[in-house]
């Protein structure tokens, strides 16, 4: 299994904002499931323009917390949005549905332990 979230990023982001992290990633946590929601949706219509705009959303707050595989597979997804091709779109979103529960659970162990 690759690693999910890049711990060497975390902790120099911990190191020059401090308390701060904390927040953000908890944020991000709390956040991040409605986005999720919102991007399935949009698959389930068809809305292309949604998908695209959702996608790049996560992709966004993704890899501002250290996400190493949910960025790429979002970046994937913005694209399909991007062109209007859809096709194999909730095969994508399934996975990116488990890389952020496994992104959630790495961020969760990170602010019990480290922060």
């Amino acid at each position: 299994m690759s690693q999910i979230l890049d711990y060497d990023n975390l902790n120099m982001l911990k190191e020059v904002i401090g308390d701060d992290l904390k927040a953000i990633l908890e944020s991000f946590n709390d956040i991040t499931p409605q986005v999720i929601e919102q991007l399935d949706q949009a698959i389930q219509q068809q809305n292309a323009t949604e998908v695209r705009h959702q996608a790049h959303t996560l992709k966004g707050s993704a890899a501002n917390v250290g996400a190493i595989e949910l960025p790429a597979l979002c970046f994937e997804l913005e694209n399909m949005g991007r062109t209007g091709e859809l096709a194999g779109a909730e095969a994508l979103f399934t996975q990116i549905n488990a890389s952020y529960s496994r992104l959630s659970a790495a961020v969760n162990e990170y602010i019990n332990t480290e922060l």
